[in-house]
């Protein structure tokens, strides 16, 4: 049977022991690296710097201090950046994190990466893709809107949630694709062709959540870039957070801030849509009200002047007769026109919600389409080419594997 050949150590003296033993090496304590920023994050409440030190084998993260932040940093640092710090390696006890603690901070050249970036940056803009010329305008009232990105990502939820939210009767087509890693920009460019080749949606939004510099690269890809400049429906771009900038940024219609971001400036709110027509509809009331007021105020003025003689008396009295009466119904019809023209419009919201082929595939149907047009039939879908099948929550690609034609 096992015995310990020493009393065990708790989780917090290891930590302990092992932070003493690196704060007491003197190699450890002013030293000088060198390496590429990466997933840099400033910790808005306290001020902390924290981000990762790279090269082409290995990686340490870092903290920089608010106090030394003031004292040993003179620029913005970014994701890219090549620097050299000055910093004391240790142990971050609570998490058992080996790390550097930097102390100051100076540039030492661009990272790879960031080299790459402003390469393409240039390379597109002296092409034009980022003049504002070429930009079109993202629809005020789209009836579908298409997503390009991963289908397992947070950034598609938000996008979904929403959209549905501020209109319920949108539709949304989901182009599936990766977003990091090898391919995943040539999958971006295969999504955004795909939902032109649809032609169904009325807006593209392309993106996808938060990461580090190297997990949103893929949107730095010229590949990327070119299919959202050729594309035939507008695009708004949403990759990452606010802070992060990409190639697909400058070349898309429209930049969001984030997926969400981008779903609030695609769809527009129903109710408040709702809202302005009813205030405009109380406006128009008003003014009418007014007017009626100004004229009243004028006739009796007019009659009480002593410029008027008894004897117009028998003209004024049966035109303010008739004023009163026309005040009167145009008191009540004022109400009535408002209710009847909110009722139209409530009428349309429920017919076009009804027309929506989304309220159809929410119900369990799919449509088949073919080389851009709706296959109604079995025996009119060509078993050489694939079908795009649309449910209610996205569209997936299909090959026909066998065709049961039954009677007409």
């Amino acid at each position: 049977m096992w015995q310990p050949t020493r009393e065990p150590l708790t989780v917090t003296e290891l930590n302990a022991y092992t932070r003493r033993l690196l704060a007491g090496d003197p190699l450890l304590r002013g030293l000088d690296v060198t390496g590429e920023i990466t997933g840099y994050k400033l910790h808005a409440p306290s001020g902390h710097h924290y981000f990762t030190l790279k090269d082409e084998n290995s990686r340490v993260p870092c903290a920089m201090y608010r106090q030394h932040a003031m004292t040993g940093l003179d620029f913005k640092p970014e994701d890219g950046m090549r620097v050299t710090v000055r910093c004391s390696a240790s142990l971050y006890e609570r998490d058992g994190k080996f790390q550097l603690y930097v102390n100051s901070m100076h540039k030492a050249g661009q990272g790879d990466l960031f080299i790459r970036f402003e390469k393409l940056k240039r390379k597109l803009m002296a092409e034009g893709l980022f003049d504002p010329a070429r930009k079109r305008e993202i629809p005020s009232m789209p009836r579908t809107i298409g997503i390009a990105t991963s289908i397992s990502g947070k950034g598609k939820d938000d996008i979904i949630r929403v959209a549905r939210q501020r209109n319920p009767g949108i539709g949304i087509i989901l182009s599936p694709c990766a977003v990091q890693g090898e391919g995943a920009a040539e999958e971006i460019a295969r999504a955004i062709e795909r939902l032109n080749a649809n032609g169904e949606s009325d807006v593209i939004l392309v993106g996808r959540g938060g990461g580090a510099m190297e997990e949103m690269w893929a949107f730095n890809e010229e590949v990327v870039a070119r299919a959202i400049a050729a594309s035939r429906i507008p695009v708004i771009s949403c990759v990452g957070h606010e802070t992060d900038f990409t190639i697909a940024d400058f070349v898309a219609d429209l930049r969001a801030p984030t997926p969400t971001g981008a779903a609030v400036l695609a769809v527009p709110e129903v109710s408040a849509l709702k809202q302005e027509l009813n205030q405009m509809l109380k406006r128009v009331a008003n003014a009418l009200e007014g007017g009626q007021r100004v004229r009243r105020l004028q006739l009796d003025r007019l009659s009480a002047s002593p410029a008027m003689t008894r004897p117009l008396q028998h003209l004024i009295e049966p035109r303010r007769s008739l004023l009163e009466r026309l005040s009167q119904r145009l008191g009540a019809a004022v109400p009535a026109i408002t209710q009847t023209r909110r009722h139209r419009l409530d009428e349309l919201t429920a017919s076009l919600r009804a027309m929506n082929p989304a309220s159809v595939l929410e119900r369990g149907y799919a449509i088949v389409r073919q080389d851009g047009a709706i296959i109604p039939r079995a025996c009119a879908v060509d078993a050489t080419k694939p079908v795009f099948v649309r449910f209610s929550d996205g569209e997936i690609t299909a090959v026909i594997t066998e065709n049961k034609q039954g009677n007409d």
